[in-house]
């Protein structure tokens, strides 16, 4: 049995799918699934990572996540889709967001980034690298200004001061 961790990777884009799952093999064990159903058979609670596109044709990478969450997974996820990021994000559980074209480099840091984070995911911490990710990916993508005219825009903002603030006080 292998302690490596395990990274499901997601894309009806086949060859996308597969070059992403050779930049991790090595380091991870690596499944890979070329349409949402087939992603749902291979979860477990070994998977530690999904990488998940958002535009499938069978089942959406959004329908994807929920019925991962509903069935109780709580591993990593990132979507990693050609599909802009909007304001839809923030309701998303979701633990990062990348919009493709994505390099090695970049899907690899993320990552790393999340196997750090995870040494801390009992305490809020996670959440609260969540909340930072979706804000950072929508300032990306839109002006502070036009966001912050937005009701999911400032509800974001609170939750990440509230959550931020709490980890502090303990």
């Amino acid at each position: 049995m292998s302690t490596q961790p395990t990274i499901l990777v997601v894309d009806d884009e086949r060859e996308l799918a597969d070059l992403y799952a050779m930049w991790v093999d090595g380091e991870y064990e690596v499944l890979t699934a070329y349409d949402g159903r087939s992603a749902l058979g291979a979860m477990s609670p070994a998977v530690d990572v999904v990488l998940l596109d958002r535009h499938m044709p069978d089942l959406t990478g959004d329908e994807v996540l929920e019925r991962i969450r509903a069935a109780g997974h709580d591993c990593w996820v990132i979507m990693v889709t050609a599909v802009d990021p909007g304001l839809d994000i923030v309701e998303l559980d979701i633990d990062d967001y990348v919009t493709k074209p994505v390099t090695r480099t970049q899907l690899t840091r993320i990552i790393e980034s999340l196997r750090v984070q995870a040494k801390f995911s009992n305490d809020g911490r996670r959440e609260l690298a969540a909340l930072s990710n979706k804000m950072e990916t929508l300032e990306d993508e839109q002006s502070v200004d036009e966001l912050e005219e937005t009701e999911a825009y400032r509800q974001l903002e609170s939750d990440l001061t509230e959550l931020s603030d709490s980890l502090v006080e303990e």
